[in-house]
């Protein structure tokens, strides 16, 4: 008993006095991924012109569970982020004979909290769906690793954390004759605390935030 509180109270003296110029203590205590509340907005500008809008319009409830829902364009994404995680709702469609075919939803767990250099996660899908009496196979990986904290390429946001992600899906139509697609895609994405994504670059695109508004508790 006296060496666990001997232990708890070095914890504390480590993490306490300063605890706002104390590096370890502002990464533990900050959002990474915000996603409420309802109006906060981030703008990107696109590498090439352009922009990407991404804002809280509400909460909403999928899958049986409260959530909040993101806006951008005409899309929308289904986030929560609370007991030690960030989860997405996942809506996977296999594209058949000119219509989308629903194939594979649920939950899916994006980030866990806190980051830490080092951490990898792996998710990864295996589903089937017949549509005209034709079997259509869908796979989905996805692999992160994390490394940080560092400074965005661009200098401007200290105490990042990068999520570097390797996806693959293999979507395969079991008729004869048919080739399974494969689509591969690796990103690098910073993510600055409290503020969440500032840069997402991959081999062809690369987005960098340009403005945030934070919504009203």
């Amino acid at each position: 008993m006296k060496k666990t509180a001997a232990i708890f109270t070095a914890i504390l003296l480590i993490m306490l006095p300063g605890c706002e110029s104390n590096p370890l203590y502002f990464r533990l205590s900050s959002n990474y991924f915000p996603v409420s509340p309802a109006g906060a907005t981030w703008e990107y500008s696109i590498d090439g012109g352009g922009s990407k809008i991404v804002t809280v319009v509400d909460q909403s409830v999928i899958g049986e569970r409260p959530c909040w829902r993101l806006q951008s364009g005409a899309d929308y994404a289904y986030w929560i982020n609370e007991d030690g995680r960030l989860e997405k709702y996942e809506n996977h469609t296999v594209l058949f004979n000119g219509f989308e075919v629903p194939i594979y939803q649920a939950w899916i767990t994006m980030f866990q909290w806190p980051l830490a250099d080092g951490m990898t996660l792996r998710d990864s899908v295996s589903a089937q769906a017949v549509s005209q009496g034709v079997t259509l196979s869908h796979t989905w990986i996805r692999n992160q690793t994390v490394t940080g904290p560092e400074v965005s390429p661009n200098g401007v946001w200290s105490d990042c954390y990068r999520i570097h992600q390797e996806e693959m899906v293999i979507n395969w139509i079991q008729t004869a004759g048919f080739t399974p697609e494969t689509t591969l895609c690796a990103r690098n994405i910073w993510l600055a605390p409290d503020v969440g994504m500032v840069i997402m670059q991959s081999a062809d695109s690369l987005i960098t935030l340009s403005s945030f508004t934070g919504g009203e508790e």
